[in-house]
């Protein structure tokens, strides 16, 4: 799981932790609106099927949901999220804990107006 995705809750993962998540289940992705992903379980580790996945693209999750699902896994999947991978995305959500604290942790460095966001 991405740690870019602060606004992560259980229930969110709840699908994939439930008694018989992984029934007739090999692998449980969370795409990201970025065409990436914000999460990956495997029932059984198999390096094979991340090799050389491009990333970061817009496609990764699409080429990745290839990847697993020729290698004969059953996939399920979790809600799409919008990952964080820059200051100015997570601009997108400026009323989470994780913009407010942001802003907290910025707040001794110099002002950049590309890196500030709006809690208000």
């Amino acid at each position: 799981m991405g740690m870019d995705t602060p606004q992560v809750t259980t229930d969110i993962l709840a699908p994939a932790l439930a008694p018989g998540a992984w029934t007739d289940c090999d692998a449980w992705t969370g795409p990201a609106t970025d065409g990436g992903f914000w999460s990956l379980g495997l029932a059984r580790s198999d390096p094979r099927v991340l090799r050389d996945v491009p990333l970061p693209t817009a496609d990764t999750m699409t080429v990745q949901y290839e990847r697993l699902t020729s290698a004969g896994l059953r996939v399920r999947t979790l809600p799409e999220l919008r990952d964080v991978d820059a200051a100015l995305v997570a601009a997108a959500s400026p009323h989470t804990r994780f913009a407010k604290r942001y802003n907290q942790l910025m707040a001794p460095c110099p002002y950049r107006p590309e890196t500030a966001l709006r809690t208000s």
